[in-house]
């Protein structure tokens, strides 16, 4: 029901009158709208909406970490969306005194897929379709998590964000990535070599630790050559991944929205990680 007051994620009230036209600023909140029902709202997205293909067929307004605020306003829209993680903030507060500009909680931690759907679903007025939808959403992890082996083998997990030859990172405690290792049972090499989060890390500390599994997006898997790059990198050639051509490569929305497919992740990457071929 319309209208309605909520408090966004930076504690200002917003008050939402109409939802005939929103923008979400980011991927994973695009795909909230859409499993809500409310897809045929979305008027425009950030480049990082690839999921559904209705959201990753809309028109672009930038990149939700690289926001600008005459594209956004250029799609007149009635509600903008957007989490924590958007930047600049300074845009967003532009854009507040045009539209409201409701800022979502988006924590890396396994109910936060949930918290999302649900403050989005209120956001928009609809908190019945939210609950139910948070609520599958929550069984779907659950019972995900419950598939993890009772005594899984001590697998060590790598993983990148990689962007060609030249861009290679590791995450670590602090993204959702490693929530999602954690949960899996495995080891991430990321804590094991003291990333916060996200960082360049050295061949040297990779090839010292070996990893048994890499996990990676399509892109950028795409963006090295491929399985066959990816294991003839000086960090990995000797590494039993490469031994045993272990790499896990997911769609890059789908690995890192933690939106409402996060039980359907988790429970994949469960499978693949304990089922090699």
């Amino acid at each position: 029901m319309l209208p309605v007051t909520v408090g966004d994620g930076t504690g200002d009230e917003v008050t939402i009158t109409s939802v005939d036209r929103i923008i979400p600023v980011d991927g994973d909140l695009a795909e909230v709208v859409f499993a809500l029902g409310l897809g045929d709202r979305v008027v425009a997205t950030d480049m990082s909406a690839t999921y559904p293909p209705e959201a990753d067929a809309l028109p672009e307004i930038g990149y939700q970490r690289a926001l600008a605020t005459e594209p956004i306003l250029a799609q007149s829209p009635s509600v903008v969306l957007a989490t924590d993680t958007a930047r600049p903030t300074e845009v967003l507060d532009q854009l507040s005194s045009h539209v409201p500009v409701v800022v979502v909680e988006a924590p890396d931690e396994l109910d936060g897929p949930a918290q999302k759907i649900r403050a989005v679903a209120e956001a928009l007025g609809v908190p019945g379709r939210g609950e139910e939808q948070a609520r599958a959403t929550e069984a779907a992890i659950a019972e995900a998590v419950a598939s993890v082996p009772a005594s899984p083998p001590p697998l060590e997990v790598a993983a990148l964000y990689l962007r060609g030859d030249r861009v290679q990172q590791l995450f670590g405690p602090g993204s959702g990535i490693h929530v999602l290792l954690e949960a899996a049972g495995v080891v991430d090499v990321g804590e094991v070599l003291g990333v916060d989060e996200i960082e360049p890390i050295s061949t040297e500390a990779l090839v010292r630790e070996g990893p048994d599994v890499l996990l990676v997006t399509t892109t950028g898997l795409e963006s090295v050559g491929g399985v066959d790059g990816l294991l003839a990198m000086p960090a990995f050639s000797r590494s039993p991944a490469a031994a045993e051509r272990r790499v896990l490569a997911y769609e890059d929305q789908y690995l890192y929205g933690f939106g409402p497919r996060t039980g359907e992740l988790l429970a994949e990457l469960v499978h693949d990680l304990y089922t090699p071929n």
